[in-house]
């Protein structure tokens, strides 16, 4: 049973601030909170991000930025990645993990997340509206895992 998941995107300010939201008002059950690989440690959401995640009506917590360690991705059932360079970043680096990680366009043929940042506001409305949509697939497959 998953009763954890771990959002990881790379900058920890734009992608995995808003699945961990996503998934937290579709799973209130379940723990969520969300890391970056090579993350902007103590940096808030971007703010087209925040913008494009009250827009879809996901309203993420207050976000501090976090860098992933092991010890953050032992303390999760389920990590969900964004893009498949992060979870051969993960495979790569913390191998023991690999097993538990899941791009989050996993139930959409590996869709894959680009990220948004710098890159304007339409590409962060857009980030958000396929960030929910994966993650209403995963709420409804989440007992498979």
């Amino acid at each position: 049973m998953i009763t954890s998941i771990l959002t990881i995107c790379t900058g920890n300010i734009c992608r995995s601030p808003v699945a961990a939201g996503a998934f937290a008002s579709l799973l209130p059950d379940v723990a969520v909170s969300s890391a970056g690989l090579h993350a902007l440690a103590g940096r808030g959401m971007d703010p087209d991000s925040k913008a494009a995640a009250d827009l879809f009506g996901i309203a993420p917590t207050d976000h501090v930025a976090r860098q992933f360690t092991s010890e953050i991705g032992m303390g999760a059932d389920l990590l969900i990645v964004m893009e498949t360079h992060h979870r051969q970043d993960i495979a790569r680096r913390w191998p023991q993990f690999l097993g538990k990680t899941f791009l989050l366009g996993q139930f959409e043929d590996d869709k894959e997340i680009a990220d948004p940042y710098r890159r304007g506001r339409m590409l962060h409305i857009h980030m958000a509206e396929q960030v929910l949509e994966s993650a209403k697939h995963w709420s409804r497959n989440i007992g498979s895992f």
